[in-house]
């Protein structure tokens, strides 16, 4: 299956005034779900695409974002700068991604999302080379026991809101990338083996995709899905390829997408300092990792877009 996602040729439709959200002091997650969707109706107009990572408790994925973010704003990339939305409905989601940006330099772990927030980060990413499109993406940040409700075992649904997220964006078949974040190690309950807490994490990331398979299925048509492990630092095993990783630990989630279009990459923040003072578990980032950021980065860029951000140019192929 092809889907292109290339914002060069997106359809600037007109929106009658009142289809708008009226500027306002609440928050996005404030608002009703009518509101919620309206949001997400402009989002073809703005030619914006919209990322959702989405991880399940303790698979890093507010670790992974604000990584990200961190890298976005300090890594001094010379293919790109970015430039952080402010506005409703990204103010709140400027406010965490600076919070982000914050703990991450002083080597403090961003605490987990809270339970029914809908955080919106908005970034626009600036090729250095002109002749390059300008990529608006926006982050929506949700809380991974939001999205575990969606397990047959705990309800089968999303929130309201999430779902308004999802009415609002189909409208104008907006362009959407699904981030499912897996561990390389998902954390162990009480009892269970290491092949449990693999089968559990894989029947987690299942449960999301059938989901919106059955309930949001006009979303598919304009999707990609971008499969990323994180903790990949804990891979003693150099021969180990991401894709052969997700095959043979996550096969429900390998099956259901290898016909549609998938990117695979592995993740690291860096290295922490894990210590245990008077029973309290602490973490601490001591290594900042570039190279992971700086490849994601590259490559949403590039599914995108269709284009890279250090492609050359005929001049450039001939001397560089």
């Amino acid at each position: 299956m092809s889907i292109e996602l290339n914002i060069e040729d997106g359809n600037k439709k007109s929106h009658p005034e009142s289809s708008k959200v009226p500027s306002k002091k609440a928050f996005l997650s404030d608002l009703n779900v009518q509101e919620i969707a309206r949001v997400f109706t402009d989002f073809g107009r703005q030619n914006r695409v919209l990322a959702i990572p989405i991880g399940f408790p303790q698979a890093g994925k507010s670790l992974l974002l604000s990584s990200l973010m961190y890298y976005a704003r300090k890594g001094e990339d010379t293919l790109f700068r970015t430039n952080l939305v402010n506005d409703f409905p990204f103010d709140k989601g400027r406010y965490a991604a600076d919070q982000m940006v914050d703990y991450f330099n002083q080597g403090k772990l961003y605490q987990s999302t809270e339970k029914g927030s809908l955080d919106l980060i908005g970034i626009d990413i600036q090729p250095a080379k002109s002749n390059l499109p300008t990529l608006n993406l926006a982050f929506l940040d949700l809380a991974g026991e939001d999205i575990k409700g969606i397990k047959t075992s705990e309800g089968a649904v999303f929130t309201d809101k999430i779902n308004a997220v999802f009415n609002g964006i189909k409208i104008d078949k907006s362009p959407i990338v699904f981030i499912l974040i897996t561990p390389f190690e998902p954390p162990r309950k009480d009892n269970e083996s290491s092949q449990n807490a693999h089968d559990r994490e894989d029947a987690l990331h299942y449960d999301f995709l059938n989901y919106i398979k059955l309930n949001q299925p006009a979303l598919l048509t304009n999707s990609k899905f971008f499969i990323v492990v994180s903790q990949w630092d804990r891979n003693e095993n150099e021969q180990l390829d991401v894709e052969t990783f997700i095959r043979e630990k996550r096969p429900s989630i390998y099956n259901y997408v290898k016909n549609s279009t998938v990117v695979w990459g592995e993740y690291s923040i860096g290295k922490l300092l894990e210590s245990k003072i008077d029973g309290v578990q602490i973490q601490e980032i001591v290594r900042i990792n570039y190279e992971y950021p700086s490849r994601f980065w590259k490559k949403l860029y590039h599914i995108c877009t269709n284009k890279k951000l250090d492609q050359k140019g005929f001049w450039e192929k001939i001397f560089g």
